[in-house]
């Protein structure tokens, strides 16, 4: 289990997600709701720059074979295998965590699609009327988004109210904001146990419609009608993971009291530019917190075997050969060395007279013996050591 990288992206979260908690507010306030809406990418990006490796190498990739059952290791290496268990219970903890949360995610969906069955068509088929209480209006979907609208739509909202409405809900379309929500959730499923991820999921959500109804008003006016549609909605206790919500449980008072906000066009570029600029610096900060790429590293190994021990310089993940003997007694020993959280994954597979002895994986802190064995070749007895090489 890749535990160290698990650890990066889920501090990667916990960081940026801790910045833009405090940084959206006077951000929406200096530069307008989209530009506090747009910073949200830091998130996703931070922890995409957590994965990413140093340099144009490719990731070092984690030899996974099994080791074999005939493998014979120190007492210092057999602690060393015996802590591995912490790690799959780690990976396993985390998978459980992300199954539960997507399992929440997908039960709150499901309930509010159960509560539409009563829906009917409403002269489009992209448009539902729901005899549902609190059921709309709301735009579900994401290759095809769908708007669900209230049984008594024409008769609780006046002819502009419904006019703006619909056109709040058509930006969210044009927006991909639809999309911006699943992103949202899949991020809560993964970093399911950062306590603060399920906070910003909410501001996020709040962000969007802050910046859903500045883009209303800047294009159709009318604060006062718009802010009349706002409480004219319903609030629902229950969100909804995958939709464009206009009556999800969001700070009404704030969302009336933004409308009163105005900024300029200068602000909302200055705005563009600043989200732009702390999504750069939060990705190569993230990207530059990782550890360097080890792939330079080389090794010194030696064997020893039937009073021979012959070293042989190894590059970290590149294989390499060692050779004993002649013909059909000739003993060769094919070797590759990985970094792994400070310690050394070795992988020996060994042949004799051109046949395969056995294929061994092992684990452990540099300078240190390991032994192996075979018990079909009881003759087949050999210790390795690892050590880096001066100047690697």
């Amino acid at each position: 289990m890749a535990s160290e990288p698990l650890l990066r992206v889920l501090l990667a979260s916990l960081l940026a997600s801790a910045l833009l908690l405090l940084v959206r507010r006077p951000l929406r306030q200096w530069c307008g709701a989209g530009a506090a809406y747009a910073a949200w990418a830091v998130v996703p990006a931070s922890m995409i720059g957590a994965l990413l490796p140093h340099g144009a190498g490719p990731l070092p990739l984690e030899l996974t074979l099994p080791a074999a059952p005939t493998l014979l290791q120190t007492a210092g290496a057999s602690a060393v295998a015996a802590a591995r268990p912490w790690q799959s219970w780690l990976g396993a903890a985390w998978l459980a965590g992300a199954a539960a949360t997507a399992a929440w995610l997908a039960w709150q969906q499901w309930c509010y699609l159960h509560r539409l069955r009563r829906s009917t068509p409403s002269g489009s088929a992209r448009v539902m009327r729901s005899g549902a209480a609190n059921s709309g209006p709301v735009l579900l979907g994401i290759w095809r988004p769908w708007l669900v609208l209230p049984a008594d739509f024409r008769r609780r909202y006046g002819r502009d109210e419904r006019r703006l409405v619909l056109a709040h809900e058509r930006i969210h379309a044009k927006r991909g904001d639809l999309w911006a929500n699943a992103a949202c959730a899949l991020l809560q499923c993964l970093a399911w146990c950062n306590p603060l991820i399920h906070v910003a999921a909410v501001r996020f959500r709040l962000d969007q419609e802050l910046a859903c109804d500045a883009t209303v008003l800047r294009r159709h006016g009318q604060a006062a009608t718009y802010a009349r549609a706002l409480l004219k909605t319903q609030l629902s206790a229950q969100g909804i993971p995958l939709a464009c919500q206009w009556q999800a449980a969001h700070p009404l008072k704030e969302r009336i009291v933004n409308l009163k906000s105005t900024v300029t066009p200068a602000q909302r570029l200055a705005g563009r530019f600043a989200a732009g600029m702390l999504l750069a610096a939060c990705s190569l900060a993230s990207w530059a917190a990782q550890p360097a790429a080890t792939t330079d590293k080389h090794y010194l190994v030696t064997l020893s075997m039937q009073g021979q021990n012959p070293t042989v310089l190894v590059k970290a993940g590149a294989p390499a050969e060692i050779a004993m003997g002649k013909g059909a007694e000739e003993w060769r020993t094919r070797l590759v060395v990985t970094p792994h959280e400070g310690q050394v994954q070795l992988r020996a597979l060994v042949t004799h007279g051109g046949k395969q002895v056995d294929d061994y994986m092992i684990e452990g802190p540099l300078e240190q013996d390991f032994f192996i064995g075979s018990k079909e070749l009881e003759e087949f007895k050999a210790k390795l050591r690892v050590r880096e090489a001066s100047g690697g």
